[in-house]
């Protein structure tokens, strides 16, 4: 399908194929609105004449929709005007914005909601899909671009480079526990007799043969995979928003645990987040390596690990992991304790040496 050029241009301004996807269905509730069909129309009027209708649309959907999310409905058809060379004045267009109100949906999903909601499903993928997000961190976003070949073992770990080859390309990884899980979906895939290659989508569309071409998850269908899971953890409604995200509250489950630890690293904890500009000149000085963010990783891992009995084996495993640390320290110092010891009777006997050398002169 060949593009309008007027369209295609805002294209060219943006990243994600999802952006692009959400900014091209803002262009068409505008587009209802204006009663056409085609995207060259909306360039015929004057500027004066679009500005008007603008601000008209503003007024329209203003009290249609939560104060907050004004803007991103406003945003697809500025920058269409823009990319298509026509002159707002959008000073004056966000002054006719409505104050933002607070926003609900702070909280995050507790261990104890997550595992209620991995009880609430047989489904592999469903599984698969909420430790992904729980361990990761990752936003729901990452998934219709990802593909196995972007998921690596990492000891028993696997690795996750998110929005790879994009500006906004970083790192994480998922649990013992996640990756368990993810294998058994990708086991069941195979057994529907789908040929698994590393350009095959991570999650893919519900199928009735496994042999047919398989098609990435997009984000609506995670959505409603996930929320029919939630239907008994205790949520409170505000306006349109509930007090936990039913996606976000995954990430934020994971931002807590990772960073509730006392020494956690914080540098690292945000750069397996996805936040570029938390800590500032992070991006240019902070150059970590893999090795050293998943060594920070597997520190939050008991706190990550849903099911009671992961938990209790990676808990089990950390605590070896102390007392072998603690055990080597402590022969560390006997041994260093040892070798002073061997050094001051060296010392003594040298003293004793010139004492009597000196006894002999007198």
């Amino acid at each position: 399908m060949v593009l309008p050029r007027c369209l295609n241009l805002i294209y060219q301004a943006l990243g994600s194929k999802v952006t692009h996807k959400n900014y091209k269905w803002q262009l068409d509730r505008f587009m209802a609105w204006n009663k056409i069909t085609d995207y060259d129309d909306l360039l015929k009027a004057d500027d004066k004449s679009i500005q008007r209708n603008l601000e008209d649309y503003l007024m329209h959907i203003k009290d249609r929709n939560s104060p907050n999310y004004i803007p991103s409905i406003m945003a697809p058809v500025e920058l269409f005007y823009l990319m298509n060379e026509k002159n707002l004045n959008t000073k004056r267009l966000h002054k006719m914005f409505p104050t933002k109100t607070k926003k609900a949906g702070y909280g995050s999903y507790t261990r104890e909601h997550i595992q209620s909601m991995l009880e609430n499903t047989n489904k592999r993928r469903t599984k698969a899909l909420i430790l992904f997000l729980a361990s990761s961190g990752c936003r729901v976003g990452v998934i219709p671009e990802l593909k196995l070949k972007h998921i690596t073992d990492i000891e028993n770990c696997k690795q996750i480079l998110c929005y790879a080859e994009s500006k906004e390309e970083y790192t994480t990884f998922m649990t013992p526990e996640a990756s368990k899980v993810f294998d058994d979906y990708l086991e069941e895939r195979q057994q529907d007799r789908e040929k698994l290659k590393p350009e095959s989508p991570a999650f893919r569309r519900t199928y009735v043969l496994g042999s047919f071409p398989a098609e990435t998850m997009e984000t609506g269908t995670v959505r409603s995979a996930i929320t029919t899971t939630s239907k008994d953890v205790s949520r409170i409604k505000t306006g349109n928003r509930y007090n936990i995200p039913s996606l976000h509250g995954l990430r934020k489950y994971f931002n807590v645990a990772l960073k509730s630890r006392h020494n956690c690293n914080l540098s690292l904890c945000e750069k397996m987040m996805g936040h570029s500009v938390s800590i500032p000149l992070d991006n240019h000085y902070g150059t970590f390596s893999n090795e050293a963010i998943f060594e920070e990783y597997r520190k939050s891992i008991p706190e990550l690990s849903i099911s009671k009995e992961w938990k209790l084996k990676e808990d089990l495993t950390r605590n070896k992991e102390e007392s072998k640390s603690s055990k080597d320290k402590v022969s560390e110092e006997l041994r260093s304790i040892k070798e002073d010891n061997v050094d001051m009777k060296k010392r003594f006997a040298h003293m004793e040496d010139i004492l009597e050398e000196l006894s002999k002169r007198d």
